[in-house]
């Protein structure tokens, strides 16, 4: 009477409330929103997973994925519209990726992060991209062939280019931060479709060696409050990332002896000092760097020349992240290095009563101090190498 007592209650434990039948779902991987202004209304394309009854769809005539469209002065009911469209509820929970466009960010970004954060199948933990132009709002409709979903082929590249560090994950979560923070700026990963869209929306994409389109994950797009000003270049979205303390490992390239010499960098690390009262902040940089490839008559297993080589590729590193702050601040006047923020962090009290106007005052003055202390370990030996990473790594 015991064991059936107990089987009757794991049963009840271990019920389904939530339970839906998988062809009752439409599982939606990747959504894209736009806004006009003119006519209030959202545009929304979502990709949801073919989930036709074969094995491996990849190997049929079937598409891997289905993309549907829909227009509605509210983004729930333009979801729900797909139903028209598709015989099958969208299921959310496995969203990987949202795509805004320009529009909605300078508009209704509050309304967008609302809706999203209040829908409990929508993970905070889903990437954000930006959609420079409205045609790179269609880049989930591309079809890839190292990825079955075109949302993962973009996950992929986004995540590649993180750590090179040209770009920075962002998340529902992270976005709804730097908007509900009155001292940090939004900045946002972006993503470009290049070739004929038309050509790349069909299956023959994903049989030819080249694609006729494609989606490239772009450089780092930067805001001041809701307003979008410019996408930076590579090379600024990487001393940017320097900067924000969100670079780990990239690769880096500096001039030297009438040659070149390209540094793998990892374990990058960034630290503040702030020094409220004189407006300045310390910045320092550290992280190991060996050479990754040499042009240039130099001997680098000459203890000298090491020395000499580090001290220049330091006082690379030092000018080249100056002049991204500075560049940065003098044309745009946007605080997107989150140094309010260091100074609200540090001191609340003496921000509130001092710092009124930040941008007409203070942050316009700020002194950048860097001191850089990326450790080149590397000397030509592969032995020497394996050694040191063994220990420091």
């Amino acid at each position: 009477m015991k064991k059936i007592k107990y089987l009757l209650l794991i049963l009840l434990l271990t019920g389904c409330q939530n339970y839906r039948e998988l062809n009752d779902i439409a599982i939606t991987t990747a959504i894209s929103v736009d806004y006009s202004q003119e006519t209030n209304e959202y545009t929304l394309i979502t990709q949801v997973i073919n989930s036709v009854n074969k094995q491996d769809t990849s190997s049929s005539n079937e598409p891997t994925f289905i993309n549907f469209t829909s227009t509605s002065t509210s983004l729930s009911e333009g979801l729900s519209q797909i139903v028209l469209e598709s015989p099958r509820k969208l299921y959310t929970t496995q969203t990987q990726i949202i795509i805004l466009s320009k529009e909605v960010i300078e508009n209704k970004l509050d309304v967008v992060l609302d809706y999203f954060i209040r829908n409990p199948e929508i993970r905070g933990e889903t990437l954000i991209l930006l959609a420079p132009d409205k045609e790179d709002l269609k880049g989930i409709t591309i079809q890839t062939l190292l990825d079955n979903l075109s949302s993962s082929n973009i996950v992929s590249s986004l995540k590649a280019s993180e750590k090179e560090g040209y770009t920075t994950l962002i998340t529902i979560n992270d976005l709804t931060d730097m908007y509900l923070n009155p001292y940090k700026e939004i900045i946002l990963p972006t993503l470009y479709v290049e070739g004929n869209i038309n050509v790349a929306e069909e299956e023959e994409n994903k049989t030819s060696t080249n694609y006729k389109g494609t989606v490239k994950i772009g450089p780092l797009a930067i805001f001041k409050d809701t307003n979008y000003l410019s996408t930076l270049s590579l090379d600024e979205s990487k001393y940017l990332n320097i900067i924000r303390n969100s670079l780990n490992s990239t690769i880096i390239t500096i001039p030297y002896n009438e040659g070149y010499i390209t540094f793998e960098l990892y374990n990058i690390k960034t630290k503040y000092k702030p020094d409220i009262k004189n407006n300045k902040i310390n910045l320092t940089i550290t992280g190991k760097a060996k050479t990754y490839e040499i042009v240039t008559n130099t001997n680098i297993e000459d203890k000298e020349k090491v020395k000499d080589i580090q001290d220049y590729f330091n006082n690379y590193i030092k000018e080249n992240t100056l002049n991204t702050f500075t560049n940065i601040r003098n044309t745009y006047n946007t605080d997107i290095f989150n140094f309010q923020d260091i100074y609200h962090k540090d001191n609340p009290k003496y921000l509130k009563q001092n710092l009124h106007n930040w941008y007409k005052y203070n942050y316009p003055n700020l002194e950048l101090n860097i001191n850089s202390k990326i450790n080149l370990y590397e000397k030509g030996k592969i032995k020497e190498e394996i050694t040191y990473v063994k220990k420091n790594r």
